[in-house]
């Protein structure tokens, strides 16, 4: 179980992961001489200092989900809040969705579609959806779970309303038991990769496994928050999922204390996502169903 630094530092690491990978998303690897180490602008979205994407947009709407109902995971009402994210603009600093992934819009459309609140688990469940979408975004459900079986239920779920292939709810499962568990379970060792394998190696696509391995990855050959998602969003790629990712893992790790003040000065919208972290926080112990 996650103390009040570490479950804000989680969210926050997010965030964080998120806005600084975004101006490389979509480009190679780069070479260390050359690692961006600060936020900067631009990039395929065009974003400004501290911006970040679809990450913690979709993060901060479960978030709102889970604090409106007093910690209960109430699927419906998440994918509300994920449909007013992709079609007004909500929980996002720009106001406009952008870089929404194509598993994630077909499952909102199918949900819009139905026009049934009952039936919020639309995810494609076949093995060429196996993105990462789902892990990008888990860090709330973890916060406010106050058990493992909790953790890693609420996970899953939260995975399965638009990730539903067996690797997404694997690896879904995997990072709520780790991050629980207080990180290195060695029942799990058999799905990170060997600290030991070359940097030219690792992969930081858009598909579950490689964004887990890859945050792994990185948390396991750094030796604090600000070096791991820097390595992170480095790989290049898929460059704002893995940073995110990695930045959860890290700020779950090390504690809010030890993001840079840089960092959290210049994130957007950075007050709004401390404070949901706490009020999630909070919430745990409050809950014990589904909704």
């Amino acid at each position: 179980m996650l103390d009040r630094s570490k479950s804000v530092g989680m969210l926050v690491g997010l965030a964080v992961g998120d806005a600084l990978g975004a101006p490389l998303e979509f480009t190679p690897k780069r070479d260390k001489d050359n690692y961006l180490r600060e936020y900067k602008t631009g990039g395929t979205h065009g974003v400004t200092i501290g911006e970040w994407t679809d990450d913690t947009a979709m993060a901060m709407a479960m978030a709102d989900a889970l604090i409106k109902n007093n910690g209960v995971f109430n699927a419906s009402d998440i994918m509300d809040n994920f449909i007013a994210w992709k079609d007004k603009g909500e929980y996002i600093p720009r106001g406009v969705c952008f870089d929404i992934g194509t598993t994630t819009v077909k499952a909102l459309r199918f949900y819009g579609s139905q026009g049934r609140r009952d039936r919020p688990y639309v995810g494609s469940n076949s093995s060429d959806s196996s993105g990462n979408g789902g892990i990008m975004r888990l860090a709330p459900t973890i916060i406010v779970a106050d058990s493992l079986c909790q953790a890693v239920e609420y996970a899953v779920c939260s995975t399965m309303l638009t990730h539903s292939s067996p690797e997404c709810t694997k690896y879904a499962r995997l990072l709520a038991e780790e991050i629980w568990y207080g990180f290195y379970r060695k029942a799990n060792n058999k799905y990170r990769l060997d600290p030991k394998t070359p940097r030219d190696s690792i992969m930081s696509g858009g598909y579950v496994k490689e964004t887990y391995q890859a945050a792994w990855w990185c948390l396991q050959n750094t030796k604090t928050f600000e070096d791991c998602v820097i390595e992170a969003v480095n790989l290049g790629h898929d460059s704002d999922t893995t940073g995110a990712v990695a930045g959860m893992i890290a700020g779950a790790y090390y504690g809010i204390e030890s993001i840079p003040k840089h960092f959290r000065d210049n994130l957007q919208w950075y007050d709004k996502i401390f404070e949901t972290a706490i009020q999630l926080y909070e919430l745990r112990g409050k809950h014990d169903k589904l909704a």
